[in-house]
């Protein structure tokens, strides 16, 4: 019998927002108390031979159910996250021996004002559509806590892409 594969060592983060007359809103989705319980985007890792774009637009229908192939771009803002090396064995069976660090590449995706996300009830209980400031003041990531910085930045840039039109 092979041996199962491992997950891939990156990850997408995809900041999802639709364009209202009051300006542009956020979608923030709450995790489950047992996997954290913080607010954050929508986050994966992409399957092996996946692309990130790819990747980046099957999380999010899997988390959401929204169908955001048409929308999704890059935001120009990567950055990893050190895994925590006191749980170096749990990190060795879901990566593989060797790996202390994940990649991540951020995207932006507009969807329908008129929609909702249908929450994958395995990783998120709530969801928000809120502006800016309160977008980036629930945005925390508490188990890689050097992963906010750029969390951020992946926010900012995604409203900055807001006022842009997609190409």
């Amino acid at each position: 019998m092979a041996a199962a594969m491992k997950r891939v060592a990156r990850e997408v983060s995809v900041h999802l927002f639709r364009v209202e007359p009051a300006g542009p809103r956020f979608l923030m989705l709450r995790r489950l108390p047992q996997r954290g319980g913080f607010w954050q985007s929508v986050t994966g890792a992409p399957f092996h031979g996946e692309t990130e774009p790819d990747a980046a637009a099957r999380e999010v229908r899997e988390e959401t159910g929204f169908d955001v192939r048409a929308t999704i771009r890059p935001v120009g803002v990567t950055y990893s996250y050190a895994l925590d090396p006191r749980t170096a064995h749990r990190w060795e069976e879901i990566y593989g021996p060797g790996v202390a660090s994940i990649a991540v590449v951020a995207f932006a995706a507009e969807v329908p004002h008129w929609l909702d996300p249908v929450l994958d009830p395995r990783e998120h209980d709530a969801f928000v559509w809120c502006g800016y400031d309160e977008a980036m003041e629930l945005l925390d990531w508490p188990i890689e806590a050097d992963a906010v910085d750029g969390r951020r930045q992946a926010l900012r840039m995604t409203a900055r892409a807001v006022e842009q039109p997609l190409a």
